[in-house]
């Protein structure tokens, strides 16, 4: 079976489209084509409706991209169905994502690199954490978030680009700044708003950066 055509790639702002309904297992869909991002990267899994049943999740499982239905399934092989994100939910995963990356350039040029143990952009929190080992002092964090902060307001693009020596890597690059991602992201800094840092210390050398949205 053909992979899924991840139209998320190319636009992570498309909300609505049609896709043909390929394989059905439970309540596992698969499309020809889709707008929902898998959890993979941190990132969680995207949510919506396929031919107006509800997506509960996005899961990728050997490169096939599976959408967690609600029973019941009324949906049929074969078929061309609308297909709908949860857009407001996704923005704002797409928005904590983007400021994720920030985080974490910003607080390695403050305190070098630290190993990074795990990463979840979750709307459900309605923030990302970020874990690390190593110590933060808070003082030094405050300071991170004022310089995200100054940089989100300066209005900076956003793109996505695919490695020409990697292929199937995608490059974040933002500025100055760049990291390999194959999550979806705004396409501007100021789409952001303005971020808040907190530290939590959950012992064992350990140190969770969560981010949220101030707006």
């Amino acid at each position: 079976m053909l992979e899924a055509i991840r139209l998320y790639d190319d636009d992570p702002y498309l909300k609505k489209t049609k896709a043909r309904v390929v394989n059905i297992n439970g309540n596992q869909v698969e499309l020809d084509k889709t707008i929902f991002y898998p959890e993979s990267g941190g990132q969680t899994g995207d949510t919506g409706t396929i031919g107006g049943v509800r997506v509960l999740d996005t899961h990728i499982r050997n490169g096939r991209i599976l959408h967690e239905t609600e029973p019941p399934l009324q949906l049929f092989l074969d078929r061309a169905v609308e297909i709908e994100l949860d857009w407001g939910r996704r923005y704002r995963i797409m928005k904590l994502h983007s400021a994720s990356h920030l985080m974490e350039y910003f607080l390695f040029q403050k305190l070098g690199h630290l190993d990074r143990l795990g990463s979840s952009v979750d709307e459900e929190k309605d923030r990302s954490d970020y874990a690390y080992e190593g110590r933060l002092i808070p003082e030094d964090l405050l300071a991170v978030e004022e310089e995200i902060n100054a940089f989100i307001g300066e209005g900076h693009d956003i793109t996505i680009e695919s490695d020409p020596d990697q292929p199937g890597k995608r490059i974040w690059k933002c500025g100055f700044i760049e990291m390999p991602c194959g999550g979806t992201h705004v396409l501007n800094t100021s789409e952001i708003g303005s971020i808040k840092l907190k530290r939590k210390n959950p012992g064992k050398g350990k140190e969770q950066v969560e981010t949220s949205l101030s707006s």
